[in-house]
């Protein structure tokens, strides 16, 4: 939330005299969403109302923007920690606490990329899924999920090359998989209470990629890392990949493009130690697109390649 960090701006916000006491409120759309005056202070205070084991959305919510803040301290981003932290205060108190709003951020990129697009549609997502019912079908994934999106949203300010394919979005898809695919009356998996930017190395997993390319990021590659620890600890995992693109191009040039992502992911995995016999790597193309589209377009949730660990 870069447009925010300015002290001055914080205390504008509130009087110097009154700066403790009065910015530990949260509000959607406070004069000052962050001041880094009282972030230690705020930051204290939702780590000791944070619920080690969250049982219901309020909690789990506290616990995952507790968690958020204290990732953002650890990059010096006193603002940001101030406004996260209330937010999971908020939460903690019982307060309805909704995920952010994009026109709040400086997104770049409209065109061609359509960034602020993708926010939209993935925040409409996420609010379909949590009046849906989330919040009491799965408490835990639907607190990942929000925290996740803010996350998301948030990067995408700060550096949005970073942020368009980072773990923040990879953990909001992470978990809105988990709610969108769930059959009627099937239970969700609850994840464990841990920061939003760090990713789950599930059963199940993807990396996406920017457009036309076949390289991974340092935050792919950490996934990796993870699911190729996870199949050393048990050599009987079996991981197969299926390399995708968008159709933005022709159906031959993709379905070569997806083998170079599959490949890229097969060889990084090999690295961090699994044997090349256990990976079964496949691509398809433009012909199963997690995002079905009209031809041309340039999709960023359908540039990746799929992860699956099975037995």
């Amino acid at each position: 939330m870069t447009n925010y960090t300015s002290f001055v701006g914080g205390l504008a916000g509130c009087g110097l005299g009154l700066l403790l006491a009065g910015c530990s409120g949260w509000t959607y759309n406070p004069p000052t969403p962050g001041n880094p005056i009282s972030e230690r202070q705020n930051l204290s205070a939702v780590r000791a109302a944070a619920p080690q084991s969250p049982a219901t959305f309020d909690q789990a919510l506290a616990s995952d923007y507790a968690d958020y803040a204290n990732t953002l301290r650890q990059d010096n981003n006193y603002v940001d920690v101030d406004y996260f932290s209330r937010k999971g205060l908020a939460a903690a108190k019982g307060v309805t606490v909704p995920p952010e709003e994009q026109s709040r951020f400086l997104v770049p990129l409209e065109v061609p990329e359509k960034f602020r697009s993708q926010l939209v549609d993935g925040r409409s997502r996420l609010v379909t899924a949590l009046d849906g019912g989330a919040r009491d079908r799965a408490p835990g994934v639907a607190a990942r999920a929000q925290v996740s999106y803010d996350c998301w949203v948030n990067s995408m300010e700060d550096n949005w090359q970073k942020g368009v394919n980072g773990v923040c979005r990879q953990q909001f898809e992470t978990a809105m998989n988990q709610l969108e695919n769930r059959r009627a009356g099937e239970p969700v998996t609850q994840p464990s209470a841990a920061a939003a930017t760090a990713p789950n190395t599930p059963s199940e997993a993807r990396v996406y990629f920017d457009f036309d390319q076949a390289q991974l990021g340092p935050d792919a590659q950490q996934i990796l890392q993870r699911i190729a620890q996870q199949a050393k600890q048990n050599p009987n995992l079996h991981v197969v990949l299926v390399g995708k693109a968008d159709r933005a191009g022709t159906d031959a040039y993709n379905l070569a493009l997806s083998q170079r992502r599959a490949d890229a992911v097969r060889q990084i995995l090999v690295s961090n130690g699994v044997p090349e016999a256990n990976i079964d790597a496949r691509w398809v193309g433009e012909r199963q697109p997690p995002v079905p589209t009209a031809p041309g377009v340039r999709e960023p949730r359908n540039r990746v390649v799929e992860i699956a660990q099975q037995p």
